[in-house]
């Protein structure tokens, strides 16, 4: 039995790659104007941009998704397992920390910190 996507869910699957490919590089830009990465040679080895941005980003996603498991739970809520979307089923705390988590970095830089 294959992984088979339904004609229309190629769109958003192709959506949310770009998407998430645009928040990386937002990250990796805003962090070079930021001035926190350095001209020099490491005398040690160090994490590329992308991959600061992919933990960062894997960190916000976190935060936002214990944040809203917690306001869940408190409040009672019941929600479901499992959402589908097309063949694939995700979690929907989950899904929507990650999609928080994407757009943070253009939310920041259309407000950014005075």
């Amino acid at each position: 039995m294959g992984f088979l996507l339904g004609e229309w869910e190629v769109p958003y699957l192709i959506g949310f790659f770009l998407f998430f490919i645009l928040s990386l590089w937002e990250r990796v830009r805003s962090r070079r104007v930021a001035g926190m990465e350095k001209k020099e040679l490491p005398m040690e080895p160090r994490p590329s941009p992308v991959s600061l941005a992919l933990g960062e980003l894997l960190a916000v996603a976190g935060g936002i998704y214990l944040t809203l498991l917690m306001a869940v739970t408190f409040l009672g809520l019941e929600i479901p397992a499992r959402i589908p979307l097309g063949n694939l089923y995700l979690e929907p705390l989950a899904a929507i920390s990650l999609v928080l988590a994407l757009m943070q970095p253009f939310l920041a830089w259309l407000w950014p910190r005075r």
